[in-house]
């Protein structure tokens, strides 16, 4: 029993770890490629930091601006961006490569990370962070903590709450791929009567817009705003005079001549 127990407990144990393999922090709108977790690099000489777009919203053609940073941190949770690499550009001027000079001076050799501050056109903006990586040749004297995870920490998403314009709400849902937020119809409400015989989708499925063939540090949502409704409704009070009790009318008798029936056998 406790070998059979023992066996079950390792197979449950392998599938979390599995899954747990599909967590990071990589599926993003922008994708790090280089620098490489865990890769020491010499502040001396430019670095090459490459990025690509993953494939889910918002995509490169949603991000107006970005900048980049480098950052450590101050203590486990704590992030300290303490340099800009570069300051409001735009992503499409950098084809996902850049030679990013180091400022020597500023911190100590030890563990950094970049971090890309993405502006979206339609309102808000994404947070990307690459892996963790390390610095030598830095002549600062700043120290940052050593986090024994070389994963960098989780993006941070905050798109546009509210319409620019009803019109978005007039666009179909399958329609706005891509989009940071996705709109839908005012709810509809039930009529007087049913005329329909047969049942029918009142709208198309909704198309995959996220496939994660990549490991992700969290899932990844999509948020809808749905059209207040455009009406209103009163609610009255049923005047109806309430029935008398079965007792009263003649539908049922008093406990008291109540008796099973196996009593009159």
């Amino acid at each position: 029993m406790q070998t059979r127990l023992r066996r079950g407990i390792d197979q449950w144990s392998a599938v979390f770890l599995f899954l747990s393999t599909l967590i990071s922090r990589v599926f993003a709108d922008v994708q790090f490629l280089t620098p490489q977790a865990g890769v020491a690099y010499s502040a001396a000489t430019a670095m090459t930091v490459t990025w690509q777009d993953s494939g889910t919203v918002p995509t490169f053609a949603d991000l107006s601006t970005a900048s980049l940073k480098l950052c450590g941190m101050s203590d486990s949770s704590t992030i300290n961006c303490f340099s800009f690499l570069f300051q409001t550009q735009a992503l499409s001027g950098f084809g996902g490569t850049y030679a990013a000079t180091i400022p020597i001076a500023q911190a100590a050799n030890g563990q950094y990370f970049l971090q890309m501050t993405s502006i979206i056109a339609a309102g808000g903006y994404v947070i990307n962070y690459s892996d963790r990586f390390n610095l030598t040749g830095m002549t600062g004297t700043t120290e940052y903590v050593y986090i024994d995870n070389t994963d960098g920490p989780v993006r941070q998403y905050s798109p546009a709450t509210t319409p620019t314009s009803s019109d978005l709400f007039l666009v179909s849902y399958p329609s706005q791929d891509g989009w940071t937020m996705k709109y839908a119809p005012m709810q509809p409400q039930p009529g007087t009567t049913v005329t329909a015989s047969t049942a029918s989708r009142q709208y198309p499925t909704s198309a995959i817009s996220a496939i994660f063939k990549t490991n992700t540090m969290q899932p990844y949502a999509v948020t809808t705003t749905t059209l207040s409704w455009g009406y209103s409704w009163t609610s009255v009070i049923n005047e109806a005079s309430p029935q008398p009790d079965p007792s009263a009318n003649g539908g049922s008798y008093e406990a008291n001549q109540k008796k099973k029936k196996r009593w009159d056998d």
